[in-house]
């Protein structure tokens, strides 16, 4: 991983583990914007990056983080091109299944959303 890679991941979690309004939250705002740009323009690293986070800290609090800000962002996005590759992992990993179990539609397309549905845990 790159260290632009490592600081983007570290930056992000560090961000949604403060407390809203803090310097620590405030210090690590520029990631949520710099993933938020990777998921409309460059969908491979946002993936990429969305498994680092998820890699790094696999708490309950960052996955329905990701669930309701990258990856929700990715699907609404490029879900066409993504939707196999989320199909596979969540086979893979039942923490994965659990990420999806925490995603709203928001603009997916319904049949992508019924795939992920499909292959989704429970809510959470």
């Amino acid at each position: 991983m790159t260290d632009d890679r490592k600081m983007l991941a570290a930056a992000w979690i560090a961000l949604h583990h403060a407390k809203p309004g803090s310097s620590q939250y405030r210090e690590n705002f520029w990631a949520f914007a710099a993933l938020s740009v990777l998921c409309e323009e460059n969908p491979e690293r946002c993936w990429d990056l969305i498994e680092e986070i998820r890699n790094l800290d696999g708490s309950d609090i960052m996955l329905a983080n990701l669930a309701a800000g990258p990856l929700e962002e990715l699907l609404v996005r490029h879900g066409a091109a993504m939707i196999e590759r989320v199909e596979q992992r969540a086979r893979e990993d039942a923490r994965y299944r659990r990420l999806l179990g925490a995603m709203w539609q928001n603009d997916i397309p319904v049949e992508l959303w019924q795939r992920v549905k499909r292959v989704a845990g429970p809510s959470f």
